[in-house]
């Protein structure tokens, strides 16, 4: 039977190819499968995407007697932890300096340290074999010449700070790549986004945290020393259940919640072809400060997508779908600039990622401390979110 007819999923929500290469748009497993929620718990999750599931897997390490749950209104869950472009990145020398006008250089290079750091501990939890981690090394591409030299002149400092965090040398370089002007990004990789997402369900399931999925958090109560959560299940109407502690990682969805969460969504559009000759990009590519990426998947296809920077308004939304407008400029740059027919494009879909102001997570407890806000990836969610679980999950 269908993940659709056993559990509300809206009918935008195109399926990713990830998680068609799974099979989740035609069958179950059994962490996908119903399990009614008890009255109880130690411990609540809310949102599993990897940030949720960072944070569950972790409170089990810490509090392994405890009883916990995991919650989601969608099966899968909808954000963007399935649907995105399956980079495992840690940003590129024009984001630093784009952000750097947002906030003080070393914040910025304290960030990029740290998606260094969430991508190691997802890996060493997960395992390259199983999330296909491929060290394919990364790119930012330039068109313009004057951009190319602009940017080059911070690949010393950008070297230089990393070095001082990591120990490790080479993080940027300047290259050419299929003619064009590049720096070269040797440690990015990438991996299998859904493959990552359901290897996470998995030891969450056999660590006897519980999976409740087709559960719309509707209000969430403090009172007295435990909260009381009200969630909506399609097939039998709303439940109510308590808990010691709670713990969000609704990220994009937040202000669904609490209007006081900064957190804003945006869409996100993902192209990806079909099998197709000679295929010339092998890697990770960034453009135009990251807002435009693609990526080989396999040695034959072409995954592109972003360009959110062209409707930036238009793509400030919770709501799945293909923007025409971003969709044409993302076409028209895989013929002119990748060099490959936008015909054989096979799949399209979106995700929805969450963003602050700074681009810095939300990590805050209330004063009771009893519930914690783990949100705001800002499209770094691979990198950021196993990290960020932990840290939530280490309030308790």
């Amino acid at each position: 039977m269908s993940v659709d007819k056993l559990f509300y999923r809206p009918k935008y929500a195109q399926w990713s190819y990830w998680e068609r290469e799974l099979g989740w748009d035609q069958r179950t497993t059994s962490y996908l499968g119903y399990k009614p929620l008890e009255n109880t718990y130690d411990f609540v999750v809310v949102g599993a995407g990897f940030t949720g599931l960072s944070a569950a897997y972790h409170l089990a390490k810490i509090h392994p007697s405890a009883k916990i749950a995991l919650l989601d209104r969608y099966l899968p869950p909808l954000g963007a932890s399935t649907r995105n472009a399956g980079f495992a990145c840690i940003g590129t020398v024009g984001e630093f300096i784009a952000d750097s006008h947002l906030e003080q250089r070393e914040r910025v290079w304290d960030r990029m340290y740290e998606r260094w750091q969430g991508l190691s501990l997802l890996r060493s939890i997960l395992g390259d074999q199983v999330i296909e981690y491929e060290p394919l090394g990364g790119h930012e591409l330039f068109t313009e010449q004057d951009e190319f030299e602009r940017v080059s002149a911070y690949l010393d400092s950008c070297n230089t700070a990393l070095k001082k965090r990591t120990g490790l040398d080479h993080w940027y370089k300047p290259t050419k790549v299929n003619g064009y002007n590049a720096i070269q990004m040797p440690r990015e990789g990438q991996l299998q986004p859904a493959k990552a997402w359901a290897r996470f369900a998995q030891l969450c399931e056999q660590m006897g945290i519980h999976l409740a999925w087709g559960r719309c958090l509707v209000d969430i109560t403090k009172k007295m020393d435990r909260i009381k959560l009200t969630a909506e299940n399609g097939r039998k109407g709303a439940h109510q259940f308590h808990s010691s502690s709670v713990i969000l990682t609704t990220n994009a969805f937040s202000a669904l919640l609490d209007d006081d969460v900064s957190v804003s969504p945006g869409r996100g559009l993902v192209l990806l072809t079909k099998a197709i000759d000679s295929q010339p990009w092998q890697g990770t590519f960034h453009a135009d400060h990251g807002y435009i990426y693609f990526r080989n998947v396999g040695p034959d296809r072409l995954l592109l997508g972003g360009a959110r920077h062209m409707d930036i308004s238009g793509e400030t939304t919770t709501q799945f779908g293909i923007n025409k407008e971003i969709k044409a400029f993302l076409l028209r740059y895989m013929k002119e600039v990748i060099g490959i027919d936008p015909g054989v494009v096979e799949y399209e879909w979106s995700g929805i990622m969450g963003f602050t102001p700074d681009k810095n997570p939300v990590i805050r407890a209330d004063t009771s401390r009893n519930m914690v806000w783990a949100v705001g990836l800002s499209g770094m969610g691979v990198a950021l979110s196993t990290k960020l679980g932990r840290q939530a999950a280490e309030f308790f």
